[in-house]
Formats: C-alpha cells, structure tokens, sequence
C-alpha cells in the first residue's frame, strides 16, 4: 500500500503556487465558476444508489451505507470500501479518496458533478482557475483547490498561506486535490481537512 506516499507527494506540490499550464488554455472561454461554496461541496455522491459520504459523517454513518470495509492499511490509516477509500479522526470522516483502484469508484462525483475520469476543463468550470496546479512540460499532473471557511460558514478559494503562516487559523481549510493522468483526466481524487491532507503522519496512530 502507497496511499501514505501518494498523499505525501500530491501535496508537497502544493508548497508553490503555479500557473495554468498551456494545456488549459482552451478553457478561456468558459462561464465564471461558482466564487462562494458550502460544506456540502465537501462530500461524494452515487445518486443511482442513493449513497453520499461527506466529510464530518462518523464511520457508523459510513458503513450503514457502504458496508464493512473491505481493506485496512494500517501505517496511513486509511480503510478500503467499495468505491472509496476513508480515513478517520476519532471516528469522524476527515479523509476521501477515490481512484482507479477502487471498485465503483467512477460512480462517485462531488456535488458539483466532478469525479474519477472528470476532464481538466470540466474541473476548471466548476471550480475556477484559482487553483495551486502542478505541471511538467506543459501538461498539468495536480490541481488542487484550497478553501477557508469564514465567520458565516461558507468556504471561498484561496492562493496564498502566508496568512496561515502567521496568523494559523488551519482549521478552517478544506483541500479539494486531483491529480490528472495523461488523457487529462482525473485518475485520483481527495477531499480532506488540512492537517490529514498536508500532515497525514498525524493521523496514523488509531487503530482498527
């Protein structure tokens, strides 16, 4: 199991803020995407099974609808369902992931219709360009949304941690993170809390 590693190198990318490589230039032309998002965009939905998993459900809330999970990886933390892969804080959903190694997995999108096999420019409509993108030669391999949550409860996009640097304030981000295959496509994607996303060691102490 790489998933530890995998977390670990999505997200030390995110520790400079790129352009929009070339291969999204055709996106230009794009209606605005939405400015202002919710904590109910922080959530995974298969509408034809009537099944949502959100960041915050607790694991018997997770497991009334996927079941008993189906693996465990005990130095990440992270359990295996169908369709997903969850990690847990005391019991609570802090964690999502879905990739190609999970079964059912194209099933599962955001409420804003975006999953597994979702393209870049289906990405960027619906959540904008400002985003921290990773990229070689010109072809993106990361894009990843970093939204703070303010006095009101809602949650806007945001480029910079100076902020969060110097004044902390980390647990009001939530990360949205994909990472993009070379059909431009997302092969994985995460919707986490800030401390699992950038410091999932944190997280690797409980226990099955």
């Amino acid at each position: 199991m790489t998933k530890g590693i995998l977390f670990v190198v999505l997200f030390m990318t995110l520790l400079s803020n790129s352009e929009v490589s070339d291969s999204l230039s055709e996106v230009s032309n794009l209606s605005p995407a939405p400015t202002i998002f919710t904590e109910e965009e922080f959530k995974v939905q298969n509408k034809a099974k009537n099944i949502t998993i959100q960041i915050g459900d607790t694991r018997a809330e997770v497991e009334q609808q996927l079941g008993k999970h189906v693996d465990y990886y005990y130095h990440t933390n992270v359990y295996q369902y169908k369709g997903m892969w969850i990690h847990y804080k005391e019991g609570i959903v802090d964690g999502i992931v879905i990739d190609d190694a999970a079964a059912n997995s194209k099933k599962y999108k955001t409420p804003s219709g975006i999953g597994y096999g979702s393209t870049i420019q289906e990405v960027i409509q619906q959540y904008g360009k400002k985003a921290f993108i990773d990229s070689n030669q010109r072809k993106v391999r990361s894009i990843t949304y970093l939204m703070e949550r303010d006095k009101q409860g809602n949650y806007s996009v945001i480029t910079s941690f100076d902020k969060f640097v110097l004044e902390g304030g980390y647990e009001n981000l939530m990360i949205l993170s994909m990472v993009i295959d070379q059909q431009s496509r997302v092969s994985f994607l995460m919707i986490a809390d800030y401390e699992f996303a950038y410091h999932p060691e944190h997280r690797w102490t409980e226990t099955q």
